[in-house]
């Protein structure tokens, strides 16, 4: 539940709690694609192509990308459809809410 201070000096910005409950991996660029796949999401209600992943975390190879996904969907942080766009969502867990 966000809370709000009501007083006139001073303004308080609500911190969204999907930004409180995200959990952190141990693999940095893991983490930084788990995390561009859960904010991208939840911005635009669809997944991200590879290539927007590999643009935004700054991968050099599309198999890298893949093979994160892959790691991902493993250990239970996404879901998708094989060889379909847009398919990449990110699970209740990724989003701090299971």
């Amino acid at each position: 539940m966000v809370t709000l201070n009501y007083t006139w000096d001073k303004a308080e910005k609500p911190v969204p709690p999907t930004e409180l409950n995200r959990p952190v991996l141990e693999d940095k660029r893991l983490n930084e694609v788990a995390v561009f796949i859960a904010d991208f999401w939840e911005k635009n209600r669809f997944g991200p192509t590879l290539r927007e992943i590999q643009s935004e975390v700054g991968i050099s190879s599309l198999t890298t990308v893949r093979t994160d996904i892959d790691r991902l969907a493993e250990d239970g942080w996404v879901t998708f459809i094989p060889k379909q766009a847009r398919t990449l969502v990110p699970t209740d867990r990724l989003l701090g809410r299971a």
